[in-house]
C-alpha cells in the first residue's frame, strides 16, 4: 500500500524543537545553484513582471540560482534573499547585483525576527510548507511573513510548488487550505491566475 500523501490537517502539530526547527539535510532538494529556474518560480515571476515592481521591496524564500535577483534588481529598490544552504548564498553574493543580499538560515526559524528587519512589497516562496517540520513552525514563518510586509505587500506563491513535499518533511497543501489559514492569522487569500496566489495582511 502506497503511503498516504501528507496534508496540512493530518500533519503533526509540533516537532519537539522550539529553537530549531528541523531542516532535510538532502542536498539536492536545497542547493539550487546549478539548477534551472523551476516552473513554480517561473509562474510567479511572470505574475511578478506585471506588478508594481519598480521601486519595491521584495523578499525572495529559496533564492536557488538567484535568476529571480537578475531579473528584477534593475527595477526593485532592495532584494533580500533566504536560503538554508551556503552555496547558493555564496553563488547569490558572486554576482555583485548591489541592493542584493542573501541571509544563511531556515524561515521556519525564531531567529527570522531578529535577522529580517526590513518590510517587503513582495514575498515571494514558492512552496510554503514542502520544508515544514511541523504546523507549529509553519506558523512561526507565517507569523513572520506576515510582520514583514508593508501595509499593501503581498505573498506570492504557487500551486505547482506546494503539491510537492520532501520525504519526512512538509506536506500538499491546496488553495482551500490557504483560505482556511484566514481563521487563524489575520490575512486574506486571493487568485491571481490558475496557479498563483497572493496573500494579504489584514491591519
Amino acid at each position: 500500500m502506497s503511503e498516504e500523501t501528507p496534508t496540512y490537517t493530518t500533519y503533526k502539530e509540533f516537532c519537539g524543537n522550539r529553537e530549531q526547527p528541523w531542516v532535510t539535510l538532502c542536498s539536492e532538494a536545497v542547493d539550487w545553484t546549478q539548477q534551472p529556474t523551476t516552473r513554480d518560480q517561473t509562474c510567479i515571476e511572470a505574475v511578478l513582471d506585471t506588478l508594481a515592481v519598480t521601486g519595491a521591496s521584495l523578499l525572495h524564500v529559496g533564492v536557488g540560482n538567484s535568476k529571480l535577483a537578475q531579473r528584477f534588481a534593475g527595477r526593485a529598490r532592495r532584494i533580500d534573499g533566504l536560503t538554508v544552504h551556503q552555496n547558493e548564498k555564496t553563488y547569490a553574493d558572486a554576482l555583485g547585483i548591489p541592493n542584493y543580499t542573501v541571509y544563511v538560515f531556515n524561515k521556519h526559524s525564531p531567529v527570522f525576527a531578529s535577522v529580517i528587519t526590513n518590510t517587503y512589497d513582495f514575498i515571494i516562496d514558492n512552496n510554503l510548507a514542502s520544508f515544514a517540520c511541523c504546523k507549529y513552525h509553519f506558523a512561526v514563518m507565517f507569523e513572520n511573513y506576515l510582520r514583514a510586509l508593508t501595509s499593501c505587500g503581498q505573498i506570492l506563491t504557487c500551486q505547482i510548488g506546494m503539491d510537492a513535499y520532501h520525504g519526512y518533511f512538509g506536506w500538499v497543501m491546496t488553495y482551500a487550505d490557504l483560505v482556511s489559514l484566514e481563521r487563524q492569522f489575520p490575512m486574506h487569500v486571493s487568485q491571481l491566475t490558475d496557479v498563483v496566489y497572493a496573500i494579504t495582511a489584514k491591519h
